[in-house]
């Protein structure tokens, strides 16, 4: 999923992100309507190449992605990256006959840090894709050709995926915030112009190896855990420094003044892992919203997309990110543009 954040000015810091996010779209709606795809045949991110693939593929840090013409729930590890080429070779290849020197494609740092792996495997040698240019018309070619593809979370609302019409599809500019083991933030001026104006160490990787080491669990094993933690009980907010509002700056006494603030004090008490987990989870979601934020103020830009596994619908990631909106398959934007 993509999410989407719009940075308003004029606005106050007490509004919720549900208003601001209802407010952009009727003002957007005006500015750029839902693409009519009848209307612009010739546009080629809407009707791209008839160039069939059998599968695509991304290697990234973390996570090998596979994009693919039948239904499969599947995700591998990097460091399983042979049980996924196996995959591949054994029900893909194989079972279509397929030649994969004209129906695959790959992206990502693993198409080159696994070249040999690859080609000794598969037996074929894959065409391997700039991984920002994937990105980039991928996330353009599901913003206009695939409805519901955009919501944002309100976890006020039932459902807490409130979805909206694909408004964004003509609006440039805006910042891609894309979310991997790291993390990347790009500038975007139209689907042919863009370029990497920043970046952090401290992505999805961080979350997944520090938690990893605190827990010894999986990603999804740490977001469960997440779920049933209490940060507060580990960060040390603005009433534990204040005993309430900080109203001079505008502090609520819920913001948190230090992450994990609080895991020094009484050292004898016992911990809660979970505690703990979730606030590593929001600790990391903080840094990157704050970053984009000032990205978006250093280049102008009034609209943020946000992007990669890390997302992935998981509702407190997206509720530290409250004024945002996501797409649907915003962990699948590299491989996705491979396949099309």
């Amino acid at each position: 999923m993509l999410l989407f954040a719009q940075i308003d000015r004029q606005k106050t810091a007490t509004e919720t992100g549900s208003r601001k996010c209802r407010e952009l779209f009727s003002a957007m709606e005006a500015i750029a309507p839902p693409l009519d795809n009848q209307a612009r045949p010739n546009d080629q991110f809407l009707q791209p190449p008839v160039t069939p693939k059998v599968f695509a593929l991304d290697i990234g840090g973390s996570l090998a992605k596979l994009a693919y013409e039948r239904t499969y729930r599947y995700k591998r590890s990097v460091p399983q990256i042979e049980e996924c080429l196996e995959f591949i070779r054994e029900n893909i290849l194989q079972a279509d006959g397929a030649d994969a020197s004209q129906r695959g494609d790959m992206t990502g740092g693993g198409a080159y840090r696994f070249k040999d792996l690859i080609t000794r495997t598969l037996g074929v040698e894959l065409n391997k894709e700039d991984e920002m240019e994937c990105l980039i018309r991928g996330c353009v070619f599901m913003l206009r050709n695939i409805p519901d593809e955009l919501f944002y979370y309100d976890k006020h609302a039932t459902p807490a995926h409130v979805f909206v019409s694909n408004c964004l599809v003509d609006t440039f500019p805006f910042l891609l915030v894309n979310i991997g083991s790291g993390v990347s933030i790009l500038k975007v001026e139209s689907p042919t112009s863009y370029s990497r104006v920043g970046g952090t160490s401290i992505g999805g990787g961080t979350f997944w190896g520090i938690g990893s080491m605190l827990s010894g669990g999986d990603f999804d094993q740490l977001l469960r855990l997440a779920d049933q933690g209490d940060h507060r009980k580990v960060d040390m907010l603005v009433r534990d420094i204040y005993g309430g509002d900080y109203a001079a700056l505008g502090l609520h006494a819920d913001v948190i003044a230090s992450s994990f603030g609080l895991a020094a004090r009484s050292p004898e008490q016992p911990r809660c892992l979970a505690d703990a987990i979730k606030s590593l989870l929001i600790t990391v979601s903080n840094n990157i919203g704050q970053l984009a934020c000032l990205y978006a103020k250093q280049h102008n830009l009034t609209r943020i997309l946000f992007g990669g596994f890390f997302i992935r619908g998981h509702g407190l990631t997206m509720e530290v990110s409250s004024d945002s909106l996501s797409l649907v398959h915003t962990a699948h934007l590299g491989e996705l543009k491979n396949y099309i």
